[in-house]
């Protein structure tokens, strides 16, 4: 025959805990001066959801698990009116009354349930959790960058590998260092072959980009008919995320004040963290009624997602855009994206601007970087769009539904590319993403220092989102299919592949064309064979490349030269060097915000003079 018990514990012996331990508990509670209830969580005997459950039916009210609640909160400050582990934290109200959770302490127990039963109008106003809980809703699930973590912590980067990622690395690793050990034929012959595919795959899907997209229109221009004044607009919010920018703030908010957008219906939010202080004093006397200044709390990671979290928990906006500091918007892009949300399905979840570069010939790095950025955004990503494939998104001017956004956890933090793994996530959740028909004008990195930084970043960003979206390959391809899987996968997988493996096949050839390194073994008519078609597939992958970047800086207006193109394997040196920067950084310092300045270009100025009249 089993002892009494009274409260909680009577509770955990009708869920099965056995008397032997509850008695135990009891008993040496009693010697060390705490509660029996204390003890079975101190000793790992239960958990600690199982007593405060427990104690809750006790009470005869409600338990909410951990991330079962969110607390109310103004400006970021969750309404508690006890301490950040025990409450009472303010969850809800009601048409009559407010809601509260608590986790009170272990020797409050008995009076927590006399005050309840005292009190019972108040016992509908309570619900019970654990310590662990309210501090987890008051921190991570109060702050808006922690929707993502908190909600859906498989698509967050804070975790670099899952433990099966982990393992299939250090397997990979091993096999590159026993593949070391291998002869030199047998390695020049397994790189070659494989650096000859990633040229093909590449060199086919740029060739095919530029063909494909060869009648697209950049630039839509409006219907006369849409720019009535009697036309009643959505509410738009421009979110402007800033760090040390002071001195390309009056540019950037005349960039902005050109916008041509009902200014009733539209609100700029320029996001500055707290302790950049000169860019705050930079804002005095330029910001119109409908611009506003928001300060970032501090926190970590300091990164760009975190930032645009905030100010998405502040728009008021039924769709919501990001301009970068040194962005220049077409006028009308806004009521373009308007345009394209109402005549598309309800899954169009986000609209990607073209991004085009106004200082293209002010330096070796500025040339490169524009024919880049037109290969991307006018060929590449609007072939994707065309397949129905997912795409990785620009860092800025992407246009949102508020509500979609909000659906997939917004931004993940933890991403330096926190645009490319939107892309991906927002397909994985069924939606889709479009090509807007209108251009936002940067500024590229002029010097080495500088687009090396941010290019780093870049790469470092791209390695987490490939690390997230194939933690689980099997979930993957059923969310979003197996031929885009492999299509997205090769976008990003591919480049990686060339970007490694490059500068050793520069190497090889100046050391063959020169002498200092005597001409592979080819094994007789076979190999030679193998060995020229190795070199034809790298040979089409440049050639394709070569093509695409033509094609597209002369639809851009740029008019790249025969030395451009013929400089484009120099430019991709650089840009393997930037890779290997990013693994180490992925390696060290994985949430590292590399932060790239603006307003240096003196081209830009006469660029804008250019464009003042802009009309879509």
């Amino acid at each position: 025959m089993h002892e009494s018990y009274s409260g909680e514990l009577e509770i955990l012996r009708q869920r099965g805990i056995a008397d032997s331990a509850l008695s135990a508990a009891r008993r040496e509670a009693e010697k060390i001066g705490i509660s029996a209830a204390e003890y079975l969580v101190k000793r790992a005997i239960v958990s600690e959801a199982a007593i405060y459950s427990a104690l809750a039916e006790h009470c005869g009210v409600p338990f909410v698990p951990e991330m079962g609640f969110r607390p109310q909160s103004v400006n970021s400050i969750p309404l508690g009116l006890g301490s950040l582990d025990n409450g009472p934290l303010l969850v809800g109200v009601s048409a009559t009354s407010p809601h509260y959770v608590i986790a009170p302490a272990y020797s409050q127990f008995t009076q927590v349930r006399a005050h309840l039963q005292k009190f019972p109008d108040l016992a509908g106003q309570i619900r019970i959790s654990t310590p662990s809980a309210i501090r987890h809703a008051s921190t991570v699930m109060n702050a808006p960058s922690g929707d993502l973590e908190s909600r859906f912590p498989e698509f967050s980067a804070k975790v670099r590998f899952s433990r099966t990622q982990f393992v299939t690395f250090a397997v990979a690793f091993l096999a590159f260092l026993v593949g070391l050990l291998m002869p030199k034929a047998v390695l020049f012959y397994g790189l070659s072959s494989l650096f000859s595919m990633a040229c093909i795959l590449t060199g086919l899907a740029r060739w095919q980009s530029a063909r494909a997209t060869e009648d697209d229109s950049l630039d839509l221009v409006l219907p006369v008919a849409l720019t009535s004044p009697l036309i009643r607009w959505p509410a738009y919010t421009v979110l402007v995320p800033l760090y040390r920018e002071a001195r390309i703030v009056p540019e950037l908010v005349e960039g902005l004040r050109r916008l041509d957008y009902p200014t009733s219906r539209l609100e700029i939010k320029f996001l500055l963290e707290k302790e950049d202080k000169e860019t705050r004093e930079a804002f005095a006397g330029h910001l119109d009624p409908h611009m506003h200044v928001v300060v970032v709390p501090d926190g970590f990671p300091r990164t760009k997602p975190r930032a645009l979290a905030y100010g998405l928990e502040l728009a008021q906006g039924e769709f919501i855009t990001i301009f970068d500091a040194e962005d220049q918007p077409q006028p009308d892009q806004l009521k373009k994206a308007a345009l394209f949300f109402s005549l598309g399905p309800k899954e169009l979840a986000c609209l990607q601007a073209r991004l085009a570069i106004d200082n293209f010939d002010e330096s070796f790095f500025s040339r490169q970087y524009a024919l880049e950025y037109a290969c991307l955004f006018d060929q590449l990503i609007p072939w994707f769009h065309q397949l129905s494939w997912p795409f990785p998104l620009g860092g800025t001017s992407n246009h949102f539904r508020r509500s979609i956004l909000d659906s997939v956890g917004g931004w993940d933090k933890y991403n330096v590319t926190e645009d490319a793994d939107l892309g991906i996530r927002l397909a994985r959740f069924g939606y889709i993403c479009g090509v807007l028909p209108s251009t936002t004008y940067e500024e590229a990195p002029l010097q080495w220092r500088a687009w090396l930084s941010q290019r780093s970043r870049w790469y470092k960003g791209w390695l987490q989102t490939l690390c997230v979206h194939l933690r689980d390959p099997g979930r993957t391809c059923q969310e979003i299919g197996l031929t885009r899987l492999m299509a997205i996968s090769s976008m990003i997988g591919g480049s990686f592949v060339m970007m490694a493996l490059h500068p050793f096949v520069v190497l090889a050839c100046l050391g063959y064309v020169s002498g200092l390194l005597p001409w592979p073994s080819s094994h007789g008519f076979a190999g030679e064979l193998y060995l020229a078609l190795c070199t034809c597939g790298a040979l089409f992958g440049y050639i394709g490349a070569a093509f695409a970047t033509l094609r597209a800086g002369r639809r851009r207006g740029y008019r790249p030269s025969l030395s451009d193109i013929a400089l484009l394997p120099v430019y991709w040196l650089f840009t393997s060097l930037a890779f290997y920067r990013a693994v180490w950084e992925f390696a060290v310092k994985p949430f590292e915000w590399n932060k790239t300045e603006h307003g240096l270009s003196r081209q830009r100025a006469k660029s804008r003079r250019g464009k003042a009249n802009w009309s879509g």
